[in-house]
């Protein structure tokens, strides 16, 4: 997924979801976009169930994803991968997080005043925090600066990897190593195996929960 990606699916994330066929048609876009639309190992019922939860998260704040939801879900993964030096992140880390990457794509990222995430957003923040390792130091000095959403403006090739990331000097050990992890994990499982895991993630994130 790489910076186009994540432009396009910011702006179709602007986009006001009033019914289940608003959330699906978001859903179908965002999926394709982010790599996952013809995937053999995702369930059946994957689709339909993040609708369903972006539905529910744009009609009550309530069903948001919480923080502390993306950090379980995060370190069940780092655990599930066989990660050497695993990061162990907490919901005030992720709420750290997804401060600093919503000044850069305010519709895909919450800001820190929402009390969570909508459920495709949730998925992109696993993902680009798996890619990097956990939290970088950049974004923890980014987080310091506290800036508004969509404030922040992307200077020409800033990417690693084709992912994007508020680094100069990334945790190039930790990243790597999420990364071979994570490759190694997807291709030694089977299709049952990764089904699984994929459900175990869903099942995290998609979830009543109970504010802390």
């Amino acid at each position: 997924m790489d910076f186009n990606a994540l432009r396009q699916l910011d702006i179709i994330s602007s986009g006001r979801i009033e019914t289940l066929d608003d959330a699906a048609t978001y859903v179908r876009k965002a999926a394709a976009l982010c790599g996952m639309a013809d995937s053999a190992a995702v369930p059946d019922d994957f689709e339909s169930r993040l609708a369903a939860a972006e539905l529910d998260a744009a009609k009550d704040p309530g069903k948001l994803v919480l923080d502390n939801q993306v950090a379980e879900a995060f370190n069940f993964m780092s655990h599930e991968f066989g990660v050497t030096h695993p990061a162990r992140l907490t919901a005030p880390d992720i709420l750290q997080y997804r401060g600093v990457m919503a000044s850069i794509f305010p519709h895909i990222f919450s800001p820190k005043s929402v009390s969570g995430s909508r459920p495709i957003g949730a998925i992109v923040m696993l993902y680009m925090l798996v890619y990097n390792g956990g939290i970088t130091e950049g974004v923890r000095k980014a987080a310091q600066l506290d800036r508004a959403p969509g404030s922040m403006k992307l200077p020409p090739g800033r990417t690693m990897g084709g992912v994007w990331a508020p680094d100069r000097n990334p945790n190039l050990i930790s990243s790597r190593e999420y990364q071979m992890a994570s490759l190694t994990y997807l291709a030694r499982g089977s299709r049952q195996e990764i089904g699984l895991f994929v459900e175990r993630l869903m099942t995290i994130l998609v979830k009543p929960s109970v504010k802390q």
